[in-house]
């Protein structure tokens, strides 16, 4: 399981071993054929969430960049704060107004038990290490509605102006 799980360990974001991912059985595929039939309208759908988002967000946080001519099937939106401190609070503060959001890879790869015990001398990725600590991904699916776009993006504000105001000023 682990190898065909992208060399998964005792979590779901460690990886012990070099995988691959192999998990699509005659069932999904089935299920993945019907699905494909409405990819072109739920790729529109992610695009115009991630506009919405970027547009509410960008002078707040940094927000995601697909250039221009190209489109994301947006498996997250992910944003960056400024530091794992304030990203942590505002993930406590969201999970508090009922809003879920995840950090998706909180150990960057190299660092993975898969290549820490591989015998090489560790890396020195210091932009991965950082972008574990600093960003987070927020509700996104082809079926998010603006509204509940704008509530994850008032809270968001909401936060950071709470954080201003008890002094934590931001680079921003």
């Amino acid at each position: 399981d682990s190898y065909r799980m992208h060399g998964k360990g005792s979590s779901k974001y460690e990886n012990v071993r070099i995988g691959m991912n192999s998990r699509l059985d005659t069932i999904q595929a089935s299920i993945l054929q019907v699905k494909l039939k409405a990819f072109a309208e739920e790729l529109e759908a992610v695009n115009k969430a991630a506009a919405e988002y970027t547009a509410r967000l960008a002078d707040l946080v940094e927000t995601p960049v697909v250039p221009a001519g190209f489109l994301s099937s947006w498996a997250q939106y992910t944003v960056r704060l400024n530091g794992k401190t304030e990203r942590d609070g505002l993930q406590a503060y969201l999970e508090g107004q009922g809003i879920p959001s995840m950090v998706y890879y909180p150990t960057p790869l190299h660092r993975q038990t898969a290549y820490r015990d591989s015998g090489l001398p560790e890396p020195d990725c210091p932009v991965a290490g950082r972008l574990c600590e600093t960003v987070l991904s927020l509700p996104m699916h082809p079926y998010i509605s603006s509204e509940e776009i704008d509530r994850v993006c008032n809270a968001i504000e909401a936060f950071l102006h709470r954080e201003k105001e008890a002094g934590g000023e931001r680079s921003r």
